[in-house]
């Protein structure tokens, strides 16, 4: 396990499938609605997932989409005006950019028409008529890990210290990187964006077949994550951004503070309950707020919220944001980090959306919204293979 001190975020934006101003999705969480609906990118009715959170709309029109495909291009939008934003003085080499994004993937609306009308040996029946012609000749370039953090670095003029991480905890390990770079010095400010979409088929496929995702056919059959009834969880995708700059540095033009953290634990499935309790106790400081995992899981559930109960007590209040927007994979944490502080500044906390019927057991899911006082909340992520991430968000 490792994570990084507090730093200053100065800027950010959003785009989730409850819209892209933070006020706004945070009435939306506040009135517990839920962004599941049928897959709005395909036909998914023979899937055993069939609900889906989407991101409504298209990015803008670019040059880049010559490489970037749609939930890259929603990250360089983000990224771009989360820093437009900020107002930092920083550029150039002192200005970094940190990406995380949910890994390689194959983009399976360009090979489908490839691969569809393929038979038998491809010597004998011309495999290059039958389909490989219409691949585009960039076609390889769209699968460069990198392509939106290089794109987005000509164009804000960042030329300082960066990675790109990959992995369902791809945002937490990014805004990690971030805080350690500004923490040594090696930049003044800091570009973190993060994007994922966990409703492409073969993601699907594998969430449908492991039991993690939904079987609901309906928004309203969804059962919410720590509720007794829980049963899989319902995709999402997501782009987030921030700028982080130190706590000295950025003075008044603060709008919260963040510290992440990143473990990994080596589990085929999700990580352990004792790796995210982990995370939560070299975070935490006192606090009586987390966003759990919430893979709505029983199981998992009951497990996570007794680990926890070790680390924050047992009275601790417990939210799943995710029951709202849907799981966000590696876009999660960045996420997390907009939207609970911009629950701390309203002092409101969102419900756990859809729970009726709150399982037994410690810490306090939070069934309606209510008032609260607190200046800081702890959020954890979990994803496949064994990877987590933890937040402690502090607003002024």
């Amino acid at each position: 396990m490792t994570h990084a001190g507090r730093m200053a975020v100065t800027g950010c934006s959003l785009r989730t499938p409850l819209g892209d101003d933070a006020r706004a999705v945070l009435r939306r969480l506040l009135a517990g609605e839920r962004a599941a609906a049928p897959n709005a990118h395909f036909d998914a009715s023979t899937y055993t997932c069939r609900l889906a959170a989407t991101i409504p709309g298209a990015p803008r029109p670019t040059k880049h989409r010559k490489f970037v495909k749609r939930m890259g291009l929603f990250g360089m939008e983000v990224g771009a005006e989360a820093l437009a934003r900020a107002g930092t003085p920083a550029k150039g080499a002192r200005l970094g950019l940190f990406c995380g994004y949910g890994g390689l993937r194959a983009h399976w609306d360009d090979l489908m028409p490839v691969l569809e009308r393929q038979t038998g040996d491809a010597r004998a029946t011309g495999a290059w008529a039958q389909g490989f012609s219409l691949l585009h000749p960039f076609w390889m370039l769209f699968h460069l890990s990198n392509n939106a953090h290089a794109l987005l670095s000509i164009d804000v003029g960042g030329k300082g210290d960066g990675t790109t991480t990959a992995g369902s905890n791809a945002g937490a390990q990014a805004l990690r990187a971030a805080s350690i770079a500004l923490a040594v010095g090696s930049v003044d400010a800091a570009l973190v964006f993060a994007y994922d979409t966990l409703v492409e088929p073969e993601t699907l496929l594998s969430l449908g077949m492991s039991g993690a995702a939904t079987s609901a056919a309906t928004t309203e059959a969804v059962v919410a994550p720590y509720d007794e009834g829980a049963a899989g969880f319902v995709p999402g995708e997501a782009a987030a951004a921030v700028v982080l700059e130190r706590p000295d540095d950025a003075g008044d033009r603060a709008l919260s503070f963040v510290s992440a953290a990143a473990t990994a634990d080596g589990a085929e499935g999700f990580p352990s309950p004792r790796a995210l309790a982990s995370l939560a106790a070299g975070l935490s400081v006192g606090d009586m707020i987390v966003d759990g995992a919430a893979l709505a899981s029983p199981e998992r559930d009951t497990a996570e919220r007794a680990a926890l109960a070790d680390v924050l007590g047992p009275s601790a209040t417990l939210l799943a944001l995710t029951a709202s927007t849907g799981q966000l994979g590696g876009a999660t944490a960045v996420v997390q980090a907009i939207l609970l502080a911009e629950a701390l500044r309203a002092g409101a906390l969102p419900p756990i959306a859809g729970l009726d019927r709150p399982s037994a057991g410690p810490l306090r899911p939070l069934a309606r919204a209510e008032e609260t006082r607190a200046r800081s909340a702890l959020a954890l992520s979990a994803g496949m293979p064994g990877l987590a991430g933890a937040l402690r968000v502090e607003v002024p």
